[in-house]
């Protein structure tokens, strides 16, 4: 059974510590102010943003259950679009022949042949074949060029995703983290470029730690919060500590915590997978397992002061609009909805409505964050990624409820499966649903009650 998160709470002790020294964000109407370049003094009063609120235990599940029209899904930034060759297999082999013949087996010329010649073969699906092409394209590179250049990355890419498609998500796992080490040495912090590669490197290690890839999962959690610290640390030497190339990391990290709030332990007694090669990452360090403790037990506080940073960048540019700060009141909102701090989740979701007030778009914003109760997290965090999750069944379900104030499914009708063609379907339809948090659906700036709401699910189990 696939057990990742259902019905798991976090450790005990996950109430926050207090955070005085730090700055960020104790009074978002003080943000109004300071960027009031840009967005007028509102007459609202804002829920101050404090670090030391007490984290009630998280929502309690995650990897199991997915609208079937969640975009999210369908997100892949790891993939990578095969490349097109110039020839068929066969003739790009024989000017391969030639050119060797006539250059030397480590003339740097071989390396666009064998590039072809590697394209050519991923696209007849020979991807064994393709690979030991692409790698021997990289070596040579890396012979006359250097260790690192970049030329080599697009092939790197088109290896991982030859790998992927063979099923070798080792090897694939080892050429994403080689990836990253390439672009992340020509690329600065604030780059576009480097800031696909880590959503790229990320999403990766994501869909690892859902589908228990690593024979022990918290490892995969320490990488990504290192990530994310590793490049605001960069962003913070090249534009200092209040620039925007922060925002994205930082959205990151609130990701993190989400996956961390939901941590169901090693499960030492479960078997290996016996579908895929997992990695085996047993001899994880202690220092490794004591700082994931601290993660753990500091994760509402972290989470907390990743929504708060964004806020204090956004409050310390005049160019900040009415949207991007009530975007980060309702990522608050959000967090304190999963953690079950309902009052408080409601105190910023009305207060984002009010700071919309005045905006040319304001009316759209709303509708698209309001309009209907919206499953959380909002953002893409247990959605399934390149690796398989582990799972013995999956099946649609069909299902009518209400959504209280809280954000709480009520009223739960499965309306298919029928009871009596999947009885297991039926009934963790109705478990998983009543787990779930909602966003809730705001009226005239007030949080509401949804009488009916009525959505197809995707169980996994």
């Amino acid at each position: 059974m696939l057990s990742v998160f259902r019905g798991l709470a976090p450790a005990k002790g996950a109430s926050s510590r207090s955070l005085a020294a730090h700055s960020g964000g104790i009074f978002l109407l003080l943000a109004l102010l300071l960027v009031a370049g840009a967005v007028p003094a509102l007459a609202t009063s804002v829920p101050s943003a404090r670090l030391t609120d007490d984290a009630s235990p998280a929502t309690t599940y995650g990897g199991t259950i997915y609208r079937n029209d969640d975009p999210g899904r369908r997100y892949e930034p790891g993939s990578f679009i095969p490349s097109d060759a110039s020839a068929p297999t066969e003739i790009l082999l024989q000017q391969l022949w030639l050119r060797e013949n006539e250059t030397g087996p480590y003339s740097p010329e071989l390396a666009p042949v064998l590039q072809d010649l590697g394209a050519a073969l991923f696209l007849d699906g020979q991807y064994p074949d393709a690979i030991a092409a692409y790698r021997r394209a990289v070596h040579l590179l890396r012979v006359n060029e250097g260790l690192n250049t970049p030329s080599q990355a697009g092939m790197v890419g088109q290896m991982i995703e030859a790998y992927v498609r063979i099923g070798d998500y080792v090897s694939a796992d080892d050429q994403q983290r080689y990836l990253f080490r390439i672009r992340k040495q020509h690329h600065a912090a604030d780059a576009p470029e480097l800031l696909e590669a880590v959503d790229q490197l990320a999403h990766w290690h994501r869909s690892a730690y859902l589908s228990q890839f690593d024979r022990l999962r918290y490892p995969r959690i320490v990488e990504l919060f290192d990530l994310y610290e590793e490049m605001l640390g960069s962003v913070d030497e090249q534009r200092g500590d209040l620039s925007r190339a922060k925002l994205p990391y930082l959205e990151g990290k609130l990701r993190t915590a989400y996956l961390l709030s939901v941590y169901p332990g090693e499960k030492e007694y479960q078997p290996p997978r016996a579908d895929i090669r997992q990695r085996d990452n047993t001899d994880a360090s202690d220092v490794t397992r004591l700082r994931f403790a601290g993660f753990r037990n500091d994760n509402f506080r972290r989470g907390l002061a990743a929504i708060s940073k964004m806020h204090d960048i956004l409050a310390a540019d005049p160019r900040t609009t009415r949207q991007e700060l009530a975007d980060v009141l309702v990522m608050r909102g959000d967090w304190y909805q999963w953690h079950r701090g309902y009052v408080r989740a409601a105190e910023f979701y009305e207060n984002a409505w009010r700071v919309v007030e005045g905006d040319p778009d304001a009316e759209n914003w709303r509708l698209a964050n309001f309009d209907n109760p919206r499953e959380l997290p909002a953002g893409r965090v247990f959605q399934p990624g390149r690796i398989p999750v582990r799972l013995y069944n999956g099946t649609d379900v069909h299902v009518r409820f209400a959504v209280s104030r809280l954000g709480v499914a009520q009223d739960i009708e499965v309306l298919a499966p029928d009871r009596t063609d999947n009885q297991s379907a039926v009934i963790r339809g109705y478990k998983y649903l009543r787990s779930m948090r909602f966003r809730p659906r705001l009226e005239d700036g007030e949080v509401v009650a949804t009488d009916s709401v009525e959505r197809i699910y995707n169980l996994l189990y």
